[in-house]
């Protein structure tokens, strides 16, 4: 019987997926305790296309095992994600159409349940995509609903699967960032995968609507204080509402830099949710500093080929980005630029809805705890469907880590600027349930359309 091998064999110099993980210079001006592991990941290109991300990055507060372990499965989310298997595998993609799949009386996960445009994006000059119609080719991978084989569109499974010939077919989705999660065996992983749906749900609906909700107490969050001892940011935490499962919005300001940073975290216990969404504020924050100057790690990077050139907006010494935003923020294309558009001062007063809560503070133990039980009944109670598709790699499958992706009906994943889904009718339901609405948003001046300070 064939063992199953540690973590520690994916990291190799050699013959690894991870080449190697090292430790993170500790940024100036960062927590003590903030701590950070890189992944020096192989180059799956020389497999054929295959674009796995060369870098992934883990961080804890004090615990270097904890980053290393998410820097390295963070590598193998993204690994595993953008791998599509070849002609001939057991689970390769199949192409059709959706009439092709429900005349063959097949199980799919398609119009009605996907997220959409509105028509005032799809009417944007020089808009990438179209809306998946019964009749538009597309490609389908085998996923599972409630124990069922199901087809779900690649657009929304896999990452940056469109490579060579496959680029012919209509662009439906841009890069889907939420539900995809790398776990210790798979219903862990799809947990991760689900948890993260809801919480880029949350932000959504919160940050697009504006709506009012309740802060916390960053003193009452155990353990924070000291996570933050020693620096000199300025911290906000605020619920970001969510009838799934509690969920966490963070803000650090660096007011000597200028500098604005989010996180956001959903978890079953308010104060882990609260923790996590600071440290990802703070990540933020760290990564922001490398877009200020003209010679800054990212544009570096970008001239290394290691980032994509044409995702970030042009370096500004004056820092006014919003006057490159285009309209309806069409030239923000990647969640990278949206702490560029930050950068500039103009924005400043967004960042009320962290610092100025409309529903006053509260400690922590006010906001309720979740559970997976709850969460179950309130998807199914909301006529959600759960979609889930085992990405995990035959080579990865020989440690315990597995890689799932979650996609749910109804919800909203989050985007770039450029890009967001303001056709989902949930933006309307949710903002009319709510009593943030007395009518349904629709019109581009319903929303703000301005991003989070977040990548």
């Amino acid at each position: 019987m064939t063992s199953v091998l540690p973590l520690e064999a994916l990291v190799d110099p050699v013959s690894g997926i991870v080449r190697a993980v090292a430790p993170v210079e500790h940024p100036a001006g960062a927590p003590p305790r903030y701590t950070a592991m890189t992944a020096d990941v192989a180059d799956a290109r020389r497999l054929g296309a295959w674009p796995a991300d060369r870098v992934s990055l883990g961080t804890t507060f004090g615990d270097p095992r904890g980053a290393w372990i998410a820097a390295v499965a963070e590598a193998v989310e993204r690994y595993c994600g953008n791998r599509l298997p070849p002609p001939g595998h057991p689970q390769e993609p199949r192409r059709a159409t959706v009439a092709e799949l429900t005349a063959e009386g097949a199980r799919l996960y398609g119009p009605g349940a996907l997220p959409t445009y509105a028509p005032w994006q799809y009417g944007r000059p020089g808009f990438p995509y179209a809306e998946l119609t019964p009749d538009t080719p597309a490609l389908w991978t085998r996923a599972v609903e409630n124990g069922e084989p199901c087809w779900a569109p690649v657009a929304l499974t896999h990452l940056n699967w469109r490579q060579g010939e496959l680029r012919s077919l209509t662009r439906t989705h841009h890069l889907n960032y939420a539900g995809i999660a790398t776990g210790q065996g798979l219903d862990d992983a799809v947990e991760r995968g689900l948890l993260e749906v809801v919480e880029r749900d949350a932000l959504e609906l919160w940050w697009h609507l504006d709506g009012p909700t309740r802060g916390i107490d960053p003193a009452s969050v155990p353990g924070l204080t000291e996570d933050l001892a020693g620096c000199g940011l300025d911290v906000h935490i605020v619920e970001m509402p969510s009838e799934f499962a509690p969920c966490v919005a963070a803000l650090v300001h660096d007011p000597g830099r200028g500098m604005y940073a989010a996180g956001f975290a959903c978890r079953y216990d308010p104060a882990e949710a609260a923790r996590k969404a600071v440290l990802e504020a703070v990540h933020t924050w760290v990564f922001t500093q490398g877009t200020v100057d003209a010679d800054g790690w990212v544009y570096r990077a970008v001239e290394a080929g290691m980032l994509a050139r044409g995702l970030y907006l042009d370096h500004r010494a004056d820092r006014r980005y919003l006057d490159d935003c285009g309209p309806e923020f069409a030239a923000v294309r990647d969640l990278g630029a949206h702490v560029q558009v930050w950068l500039d001062d103009r924005m400043a007063p967004l960042a009320r809805r962290f610092t100025e809560p409309a529903l006053g503070v509260v400690p922590v133990t006010a906001i309720t705890p979740g559970s997976r039980t709850a969460l179950d009944a309130a998807l199914a109670a909301g006529g959600h469907r759960v979609i889930t598709a085992d990405l995990t790699t035959e080579d990865v499958a020989e440690t315990t880590l597995r890689v799932a992706r979650v996609l749910v009906s109804g919800l909203i994943p989050n985007a770039p600027a450029a890009f967001g889904y303001f056709g989902c009718p949930r933006f309307a339901e949710a903002a009319l349930a709510r009593g943030w609405r007395t009518r349904p948003p629709a019109a581009p001046e319903d929303f703000t359309l301005a991003p989070p300070p977040h990548m």
